[in-house]
């Protein structure tokens, strides 16, 4: 969607993406993501690593709840070192999600407006990971960077929040 408000949206294409789900946050599969060169968000926080020695690409880590964190990538490459790395880690598991979430890029001066009409819990900052729930469908907001904000969805609801965030900025025009 274009930029007409100080707001623009772009549906991220190609993301790839897995959750982390483990029965304690520092326990053995804690220690086994950071063998592998990254480590496990705190509570409601987003992160941006690149693993050691795996070539260029970057992997987005947001805490999601006490024992599951979302992680997500432009590039297949780093999600895949990761998996590769954390093989049979103990005390958790991996649960590949891509193709199953969309992403929305948010990028503009009235991102926090635009979130605060949708219904969520506030626009995150950069560093901040938020689950809240935009036009009555759950999302992760997250940010790692200033000035950017993605949405995550269940891609079969990508529709309707994309929809929503039409109609609320089309309200914003007038």
């Amino acid at each position: 969607m274009a930029d007409t408000v100080g707001i623009e949206v772009q549906t991220l294409a190609g993301v790839h993406a897995a959750v982390l789900r483990y029965f304690e946050p520092g326990g053995a599969f804690a220690d086994a993501v950071a063998s592998a060169g990254a480590h496990l968000p705190p509570p409601l926080a987003a992160i941006a690593v690149s693993l050691p020695g795996a070539g260029a690409g970057e992997l987005v880590l947001a805490w999601t709840r006490p024992t599951e964190t979302l992680v997500l990538a432009a590039e297949a490459a780093p999600l895949d070192e990761l998996l590769r790395r954390l093989g049979s880690a103990a005390g958790g598991c991996v649960v590949e999600m891509t193709g199953g979430v969309a992403v929305l890029r948010l990028t503009g001066a009235r991102i926090a407006d635009l979130i605060d009409r949708l219904g969520g819990t506030g626009a995150p900052q950069p560093g901040e990971a938020r689950r809240g729930r935009f036009a009555d469908v759950p999302v992760l907001a997250l940010s790692v960077r200033a000035g950017e904000v993605l949405l995550v969805v269940d891609r079969a609801l990508a529709g309707h929040v994309a929809a929503w965030i039409g109609a609320t900025l089309a309200d914003f025009r007038r």
